[in-house]
C-alpha cells in the first residue's frame, strides 16, 4: 500500500509573508522547498491525480503564536513540487489548510495528505 502522507520540513523563515528577506534567499528557500516535496511525493509513489485533495497539517518547533492565514503561502513551492512528481498541473487540486495548529513538533514538520475527490 502506497503512503497517503508525507513529512516535510518546517518552513523557512524566508517562506511566510511578514519575512522581510531578500529575493535570493526567498528563491532559495523555495528551490529548496519545492524539491523536498517532489523527492517526497516521488518516494511515497502517489498516483497521477489533476484533481488531488491535500490536506496540511501545521506541527510548529515551539509555542510562539503565528497567524494560520499565512500558511497557504508557505506551502505553494511544495505543492508545485508535488505537482511536479505526479506530472500533473496543480490547477485541480483541492488544498485543505488548518484553522489552528497541530502540537509542538521538534524542529517543526507539515504533514501533507493526499486523498481523492471529496
Amino acid at each position: 500500500m502506497k503512503p497517503t502522507t508525507i513529512r516535510l520540513s518546517w518552513p523557512r523563515p524566508a517562506l511566510w509573508d511578514n519575512e522581510k528577506a531578500s529575493h535570493m534567499v526567498k528563491a532559495a528557500a523555495k528551490r529548496t522547498q519545492r524539491k523536498e516535496a517532489w523527492a517526497l511525493a516521488l518516494e511515497a509513489k502517489w498516483p497521477r491525480d489533476p484533481a488531488a485533495v491535500l490536506t496540511f497539517r501545521f506541527c510548529p518547533p515551539d509555542r510562539r503564536r503565528r497567524d494560520t492565514h499565512n500558511l497557504p503561502a508557505t506551502m505553494k513551492a511544495a505543492i508545485d513540487g508535488i505537482a511536479d512528481a505526479m506530472k500533473v498541473d496543480d490547477v485541480g487540486f483541492r488544498c485543505v489548510f488548518p484553522t489552528e495548529f497541530g502540537p509542538v513538533e521538534k524542529g517543526g514538520a507539515v504533514y501533507i495528505e493526499i486523498g481523492g475527490q471529496p
